[in-house]
């Protein structure tokens, strides 16, 4: 039940944030980003009318999966275009905070994916939930212990800026994250502060 609770939470808190980004990017009347938006507004209907299909039929694992690549993909490529050292020059400050929140939304959004596949179809793959804070050396350290641990399991990092914007704490107050470093290992457990390699794997499986 609390598993299917955090499922409805994070489905209803997602469109409900989507539409809050997507209103107040059509506010500041910037063109040069609007086939972004128009892109996510069918980003968003394709969310809907998808959970609907889970909801309504029996899980198709292999669709899933499918989708879980897809968005895999996009969020790479996202990712690609926020890390360039240049990226908040050339889109300009509101167009990248935007990008941004994007992009954490779809990590949530695949989030819950990787949480349906486990609950559905007997996913083996880990999933952590990092959040983290930027030139902290603590949360650098913890990255590259991920990083580590990525090349060794089959494990989905999702890494999340902590308190990067008050549309996206409503999953900080499902988990309780008070603070970074912090971990969220496979949807239930969930660790504060610097966590080794030998504190981890004991919590993986494969």
């Amino acid at each position: 039940m609390k598993q299917a609770l955090l499922i409805t939470i994070l489905l209803v808190c997602i469109v409900f944030v989507i539409g809050i980004i997507l209103g107040n990017s059509w506010n500041t009347g910037q063109t040069e980003i609007s086939k972004t938006l128009k892109q996510s507004e069918l980003d968003t209907e394709s969310f809907l009318v998808e959970q609907e299909l889970f909801d309504s039929f029996e899980t198709n694992c292999a669709l899933a999966e499918k989708r879980l690549s897809s968005l895999s993909d996009e969020l790479w490529n996202l990712g690609k275009v926020l890390g360039a050292q240049d990226a908040k020059e050339k889109l300009g400050a509101e167009n990248y905070n935007f990008l941004k929140r994007k992009y954490h939304l779809m990590q949530i959004r695949t989030y819950v994916l990787d949480k349906k596949l486990q609950q559905d179809c007997g996913s083996k793959t880990n999933v952590i939930l990092f959040y983290f804070k930027n030139d902290d050396n603590l949360s650098e350290q913890q990255g590259k212990i991920l990083d580590e641990l990525v090349k060794q399991y089959p494990l989905h990092v999702f890494a999340i800026e902590y308190q990067y914007s008050t549309e996206l704490e409503f999953l900080e107050d499902y988990y309780e994250i008070k603070n970074a470093p912090a971990l969220v290992v496979n949807f239930e457990k969930v660790l504060f502060g610097l966590n080794s390699k030998e504190q981890l794997i004991p919590l993986l499986h494969g």
